[in-house]
C-alpha cells in the first residue's frame, strides 16, 4: 500500500463519517460522487453528479428550502385571511343599514385620532386642553342631533 491509497482510505473513511450512508455516494464502489453539472432554476436546483469508479450518473433536484420568515408570514396571512372572511361572512348577515353605522363609527375614529394628533402636534394644544374642549363639545353635538331629528320628523 503506498501514500495515496492511505489517502484514499482515509478519505473514504472521512467521507463514510461525513455523509450519510446512501446520500452523495456509490451504491457499488461507495465513493463519493463528483458533482458534473448544477442548474438552477426558479425555485429549485438541478444537479447531475457521477462515481468516478463506476461511471454511474445520478441525477437530483432540490426544491428551494423557505426561510422561516417567509414561513411564518406566510402562517400570519393564512391566519388573517380567515378571520376576515370570517367577520365578511358575518358582516353579510348584518342589515344594511348598521354597515353603515359600523363604517360611520370606524371613520369618525380614524378622523377624531387623525384631528386629534394634528391639534396636538401643530397647533400646540396640550392633551389636557384637547379633553376638555372635547367634552364640553359632546353636549353640544348631542343638542344639534335632536334639533335636527326633530326639525326633519316636521
Amino acid at each position: 500500500m503506498g501514500k495515496s491509497s492511505s489517502h484514499d482510505f482515509l478519505f473514504r473513511r472521512l467521507a463514510w463519517t461525513v455523509l450519510s450512508e446512501d446520500a452523495d455516494c456509490c451504491p457499488h464502489c461507495r465513493r463519493p460522487f463528483e458533482i458534473v453539472f448544477v442548474k438552477f432554476r426558479f425555485g429549485r436546483t438541478a444537479m447531475i453528479a457521477r462515481c468516478p469508479n463506476c461511471a454511474i450518473a445520478s441525477a437530483d433536484e432540490w426544491r428551494a428550502a423557505e426561510s422561516k420568515i417567509l414561513d411564518s408570514a406566510k402562517k400570519i396571512a393564512r391566519v388573517t385571511r380567515g378571520f376576515w372572511r370570517g367577520v365578511a361572512s358575518r358582516m353579510d348577515s348584518l342589515n344594511l343599514r348598521f354597515r353603515y353605522v359600523l363604517a360611520f363609527l370606524i371613520g369618525a375614529v380614524i378622523t377624531a385620532a387623525a384631528l386629534r394628533h394634528s391639534v396636538h402636534t401643530y397647533g400646540g394644544f396640550s392633551r389636557e386642553d384637547i379633553r376638555a374642549g372635547a367634552l364640553m363639545a359632546i353636549p353640544a353635538v348631542a343638542l344639534a342631533i335632536m334639533f335636527f331629528r326633530r326639525k326633519r320628523q316636521r
